[in-house]
């Protein structure tokens, strides 16, 4: 009996794992999320996150195959060796290698990505961004990251650093009163600072609610003082952007690697 070819992408956090298998086009067959435990180095993660998978096949009576996987990672990602640089998930995972520990699982086409970096591919595929080429995403969910697309590539900066938001404050809790209200308008003074330097067609924000509908009119109308014309929008995907994101990028491999079903 001949297996049908999938799609698999893979999203993780410090304590949350999201998997999501597809037909090639996007359709989605099943999603499955568990909770991730303390892993100390590659070959727990490797053994916790590739067993996973290899359970989600079965579920499926493994009619299915892998065609080709995805992952988007807490941090920054070296997407040539599929390296978790820095790890914004447990810190034990600084250096993690990502694609090579899932190769000794899975026999398919692998990369890798940082969450935010999908994110923004998700959000241009099938959210907010509208498949604008250059557009910004920023995640106020922990600790504050962004992306950003010019020319429709990732900009990754010389040391594939770019995204880090170190002053931008972490939004959390109760956000009323007198001091709240001062961190959003500090958060809402950087992140216009930022789209006016970048000049994005489109500026994408994530953040809890509701700190999102608090944000969103607020950034709109620094930009519009300081540097008018981007529009400033809430994310559609939500926490749901990465995997979908990651799930692009899984079909983008099995299309540039000739892959066929």
């Amino acid at each position: 009996m001949t297996s049908e070819p999938v799609l698999v992408a893979v999203d993780f956090t410090a304590h949350t794992l999201q998997l999501l298998m597809a037909e090639r086009g996007g359709g989605p067959l099943r999603r499955e999320e568990w909770p991730l435990p303390e892993l100390a180095d590659d070959e727990a993660w490797s053994w916790e996150v590739g067993g996973r998978i290899a359970t989600m096949f079965v579920h499926e009576g493994e009619q299915r195959s892998a065609l080709a996987l995805a992952v988007a990672a807490p941090g920054t990602v070296d997407p040539v060796s599929g390296r978790l640089v820095h790890s914004s998930g447990q810190a034990a995972w600084d250096g993690l290698a990502v694609v090579e520990s899932l190769r000794r699982h899975i026999d398919a086409p692998i990369v890798a990505e940082g969450r935010t970096v999908a994110a923004l591919m998700g959000e241009r595929w099938q959210g907010a961004a509208g498949g604008s080429g250059d557009a910004l995403y920023v995640s106020l969910r922990g600790e504050p990251s962004a992306a950003m697309v010019a020319g429709g590539r990732p900009l990754r900066g010389g040391h594939g650093q770019a995204g880090a938001l170190p002053a931008v404050p972490e939004l959390s809790g109760d956000l009323s009163g007198g001091a709240a209200e001062q961190a959003l308008e500090a958060v809402a003074g950087l992140l216009a600072d930022a789209t006016a330097l970048l000049d994005p067609e489109v500026v994408v924000l994530d953040a809890e609610q509701p700190t999102l509908e608090q944000l969103v009119p607020l950034v709109q109308g620094v930009v519009d003082e300081v540097a008018p014309g981007p529009a400033v929008v809430a994310s559609a995907l939500g926490e749901q952007a990465a995997l979908i994101g990651a799930l692009l990028m899984a079909e983008t491999v099995a299309h540039e690697g000739g892959v066929t079903s």
